[in-house]
């Protein structure tokens, strides 16, 4: 019983370790506002191009003076507030998010490897 109790564990943590499906992010759903996903990727595309920007580094891979492609992962609304998580594949895959207020103006945006 011990044995078929350590090798259950080390599958486990061999799964974990290994990225498995439970630590990664959703996959894509249906964009039902690209005038907001198009915002954004202005938004990213300026981030790409400022060398000053703190999350330029991790846009180095991304093509010059273009909006990169994003895919929506998620999006929830909170009252007048609307929040999208999209991935962004510019040499490693990253994910933006991103919070849209009443003016509809990008009030918050970050980005992080995935």
């Amino acid at each position: 019983m011990a044995r078929l109790f350590i090798s259950l564990l080390t599958v486990v943590l061999a799964a974990l370790a290994s990225g498995c499906a439970l630590a990664q992010a959703p996959g894509p759903i249906e964009d039902v506002e690209p005038e907001v996903t198009r915002q954004v990727a202005a938004a990213v595309a300026a981030m790409a191009a400022d060398p000053a920007a703190e999350e330029a580094p991790l846009l180095r891979a991304c093509p010059a003076k273009a909006a990169p492609p994003l895919e929506l992962l998620q999006r929830t609304v909170d009252g007048e507030e609307r929040s999208y998580l999209y991935r962004v594949r510019c040499g490693k895959a990253l994910l933006v998010s991103a919070t849209i207020g009443k003016n509809r103006a990008i009030k918050h945006l970050r980005l992080e490897t995935e």
